[in-house]
């Protein structure tokens, strides 16, 4: 059997979810509670739509999602189609915000990762980025008290990232969910409480 075709692909497609990385983030979800009832959430990395599906069905949850790819709608969830590394980026999320009644957010969640290239240090460099840029757009756009979600190519400037990013809340964890694929070095970093005034 394929790979791809494991047991998190045919329960995705029995229970009508888009992708079997529903499952990482149901599972981070259960344990460390990132989203609660009625939180505005920024998603980014968002196709094909697996993560927004979970996410809008958390009562009174609001989503804005974000990918370079195209992706069907989903209902409670404003969709922009661009680069997060875009100049405009940041203008384009105030906007979708406001469309769906909110300036800032409880919570940015992650999923992003370029495309890997089979070079360990490229793809661990190229998604040191990405989680930079994730963090550096959190705080512009997370409310005091919100959680950071990013998926993360561990490698020899991971500590670097947690070292950099993690004074600016009141704690964090890394987890490897179960359906992150078997000799993956995909970790997920959450960066929890985001402090009023960072040190």
């Amino acid at each position: 059997m394929n790979d791809r075709r494991d047991s998190y692909y045919l329960k995705a497609k029995r229970e009508n979810f888009r992708s079997r990385a529903v499952y990482k983030l149901k599972e981070i979800e259960a344990k460390f509670r990132i989203v609660r009832e009625g939180d505005l959430v920024l998603e980014i990395g968002a196709s094909p739509g697996g993560w927004t599906q979970f996410l809008t069905s958390i009562e009174g949850v609001r989503v804005v999602s974000v990918d370079i790819a195209r992706h069907d709608p989903v209902e409670n969830a404003v969709s922009i189609r661009r680069d997060i590394f875009s100049t405009d980026i940041f203008d384009l999320i105030s906007e979708a915000a406001g469309l769906i009644g909110g300036e800032k957010f409880n919570a940015v969640l992650s999923d992003a990762m370029s495309n890997t290239s089979g070079n360990h240090d490229r793809d661990h460099a190229s998604s040191y980025l990405i989680c930079e840029r994730v963090l550096t757009i959190s705080m512009k756009f997370l409310s005091p008290g919100g959680n950071v979600l990013v998926k993360h190519f561990q490698g020899d400037m991971t500590k670097e990232l947690i070292e950099k990013w993690s004074p600016k809340f009141r704690g964090h964890k890394v987890t490897t969910p179960k359906a992150s694929r078997s000799g993956s070095r995909e970790i997920y970093i959450i960066f929890f409480n985001l402090m009023s005034k960072p040190l």
